[in-house]
Formats: structure tokens, C-alpha cells, sequence
């Protein structure tokens, strides 16, 4: 990787920046205008160089893990596209406290929808009022905490594998919104982007070192 403050370069062409968010960072400013987020940060750089960048996808603050941003509002709609259409691979690595055997494996589907007044994520079983949350969790291996899962998500909902993760009875490690749980990092990463080799992309696939996946 090319290092940089305060992000990792993990790819970059004249098209796409491919970067690695912290866990604690925003992906883009909320409504207080807080300018510490990793849209800002990379944005800043890449204007340096005269070019220009466009959201694609977020993460949650406390999740950490690659993001993909688009140069030109053509690839954003390409790659968005991808995105609503359930084409692009999304893989996670998580740490949940349980002890789980390594057969373990679940599919999740489940509608979430918004609270305001609490600022939480919850289940609904009506689709009106939720959107459709797809997720697959696999346990992978032990860990000194615990167990290492591994993620695929279909959809890209909004607390999505935490809140899937919690459904299950599993603690995932330092999510303090949901599992309750104290630790300072929350043990969630998202460490794998996979687009169509049908996109008119010099690279589809994208992939970091995982930090608890063996």
C-alpha cells in the first residue's frame, strides 16, 4: 500500500481511488458539518492533482475497511449501479465473543428500518416500512477473543451486519450501540471489493490484508 495521512492508498487510477478507512472515522460529514471524515481527507488529495471525487458507498463510523470513490460521475453511476443491483462482492471479518463451532453458518433476512428519536437501526417485519437486509455469516477460525466470522452482504443497509450479528445472540467485539460491548475497536472490517470483470475497469478486485481471518 501507499501510506498517507490520514488513509491508505490501496489502488488509484485516473478513474477510481480505491483507500482504507480507520475504524472511528466518519465516511462522509453528517449534517454538523464535521470536516473529519474520509471524504474530506480524500477529496483534499486528489484535488490536489486537479481531479475531482465522488461517494460511491459508506461504511459505519466504527467500522473500518476499504472504500471505493469514483473520479467522474460516469464510473459513480457504473459503480453504483453495481451496488443496487447486487453485483458486487462485499466481504467482512468480525471478532464475536462465542465460542462457535467452525460449521457454523447462517443467512440472515431480515427489514430494517430507522429510529430517529434513538438513532438506532431495528427490525421490522413490515417491508414498507424497512429495506431488505441480506447478510451470511461463516465462523472461521478461533481467536483470543473469541471467533473470527467471515461476512458476505448482499445489501448495504445501515448497521446491517451489527444488527444481524446481535439478531443472532452473537457480541460483536466493542459495539457499544448494540452488543453492549465496551472494548475501544470495534472488531469489524471490511477487507474485500469485487466488481463484474464486464466493467470497463483496469482492476475489479480489491483486497486487504485481514487482521483476524486465518
Amino acid at each position: 500500500m501507499k501510506r498517507t495521512l490520514p488513509f491508505d492508498i490501496v489502488y488509484e487510477d485516473r478513474d477510481i481511488i480505491v483507500v482504507y478507512k480507520k475504524s472511528g472515522l466518519l465516511s462522509i460529514a453528517t449534517d454538523d458539518g464535521d470536516m473529519h471524515n474520509l471524504y474530506h481527507y480524500v477529496r483534499e488529495y486528489v484535488n490536489r492533482k486537479k481531479q475531482k471525487i465522488f461517494i460511491v458507498h459508506r461504511l459505519d463510523k466504527s467500522t473500518s475497511g476499504i472504500m471505493i470513490f469514483a473520479k467522474n460521475m460516469e464510473v459513480k453511476k457504473m459503480l453504483q449501479s453495481c451496488f443496487e443491483d447486487r453485483t458486487v462482492i462485499r466481504k467482512y471479518e468480525a471478532v464475536v465473543k462465542e465460542p462457535l463451532p467452525f460449521t457454523y453458518q447462517k443467512k440472515v433476512v431480515q427489514y430494517l428500518a430507522y429510529d430517529h428519536r434513538s438513532g438506532k437501526v431495528f427490525v421490522t417485519k413490515n417491508p414498507k416500512i424497512g429495506e431488505e437486509a441480506i447478510t451470511y455469516v461463516q465462523a472461521k477460525n478461533e481467536v483470543k477473543m473469541g471467533t473470527a466470522l467471515d461476512i458476505d452482504i448482499k445489501t448495504g443497509r445501515q448497521n446491517q451486519i451489527r444488527i444481524a450479528l446481535h439478531s443472532l445472540g452473537l457480541t460483536l467485539i466493542g459495539d457499544k450501540k448494540y452488543a453492549g460491548d465496551d472494548n475501544d475497536r470495534m472488531m469489524l472490517n471490511a477487507y474485500q471489493l469485487d466488481f463484474p470483470e464486464y466493467l470497463k475497469m483496469r482492476e475489479h478486485h480489491f483486497k486487504i490484508k485481514t487482521f483476524w481471518l486465518k
